[in-house]
């Protein structure tokens, strides 16, 4: 079968592989979506937590094809998605409900092959079977927004909290509407690109700030005292660290954009202190994919709106190798 796999970081091609075997608790995906993530990138780049050579991808929907010996109550030919996070069930916060921190963790496209194939062996409980009224498209983007969910509930924005967003992709536009259909007074969000930013309008965001010399401002006039809640989506150092001055005394701040482990922030522990901030990490998700399936399947968000580009297997070197793609496009589609 074809796949897409980086032998190490900066070197990735299209090969074929032999075809998965399931083990007795796994099944075989025939994989029909997959969504380019930023932590392709990352892995692809060397910046993020992977094992070599890999199969990346780990946004996937598809049908089942295979079982393995151990598995009933799913059939060949069932529509799924599926959680990427492999937990262990015996470490300490396994057992405190905490998997995404698993001292054993891996995952599907990061430490186990991935969806950028044409088939995918996947462990039986990180399967979810996707209603028929869900285009395969729409459940490809599952796993994003359980990753946002998760996110958000550790937030807990309040009614009447005013949130501004740095961060106009993918990501920050489905934070942004979920944010917007929940209890916000208001919803700012602010990018570098006017394309990006006319997306936002079309999904209801008329709050929509182009980042240039007069962002300050204009952000000061939107809240003069700051912003109740600041999120940070765009995964850039300087960004984060400028995150804190748009806070309100009380406020808290999530850094949800994945920046380079190697990337450092000036941050005043006595400001911290002294204006009563909060700060918040979010990884990845835990045990959130049901919630997501509903925000999807009830239109609660409009996801298919962001995608930008559909590519092919043999496409996906290229995306991954150009920087264009990666900073111009919205939701890049693997189909197969």
């Amino acid at each position: 079968m074809k796949a897409v796999i980086i032998e190490k970081p900066g070197q990735v091609y299209v090969k074929e592989i032999q075809y998965p075997k399931p083990r007795k608790d796994e099944i075989i995906i025939q994989v029909k979506n997959c969504g380019i993530c930023a932590t392709d990138f990352h892995i692809y780049n060397g910046d993020f937590v992977g094992s070599y050579p890999i199969v990346p991808g780990h946004e996937v929907s598809g049908t089942v094809v295979e079982l393995g010996s151990d598995i009933s109550g799913l059939k060949v030919g069932t529509r799924v998605t599926v959680d990427p996070g492999i937990y262990c069930g015996a470490c300490y916060f396994c057992k405190t409900n905490r998997g995404n921190h698993c001292q054993n963790w891996q995952a599907l496209g990061v430490t186990r092959n991935g969806g950028f194939a044409e088939y995918m062996a996947v462990p039986y409980k990180n399967v979810y079977k996707i209603p028929n009224s869900m285009s395969f498209i729409e459940a490809a983007f599952v796993e994003p927004v359980s990753c946002i969910v998760y996110g958000l509930r550790k937030l807990k924005i309040i009614n009447g909290d005013n949130v501004l967003i740095f961060g106009a992709g993918p990501i920050g536009l489905q934070m942004a509407q979920l944010i917007q259909h929940g209890n916000a007074a208001s919803v700012t969000i602010t990018d570098l690109k006017p394309t990006r930013l006319e997306l936002a309008k079309t999904l209801g965001i008329s709050k929509a700030i182009l980042s240039d010399d007069k962002l300050f401002q204009v952000l000061k006039d939107i809240a003069p005292l700051g912003f109740d809640v600041v999120i940070d989506a765009t995964g850039v150092a300087k960004v984060a660290e400028i995150a804190i001055s748009y806070a309100k005394n009380t406020g808290k701040i999530m850094f949800f954009g994945v920046c380079s482990p190697k990337d450092k922030i000036m941050i005043s522990p006595f400001e911290v202190y002294k204006r009563d901030l909060e700060i918040y990490g979010s990884f990845a998700l835990c045990y959130t994919f049901y919630p997501a399936l509903d925000l999807i399947n009830n239109k609660v968000l409009d996801v298919k709106s962001l995608v930008s580009d559909r590519v092919c297997l043999d496409d996906l070197p290229m995306v991954l190798k150009s920087k264009k793609f990666r900073e111009d496009s919205m939701k890049i589609i693997l189909e197969i």
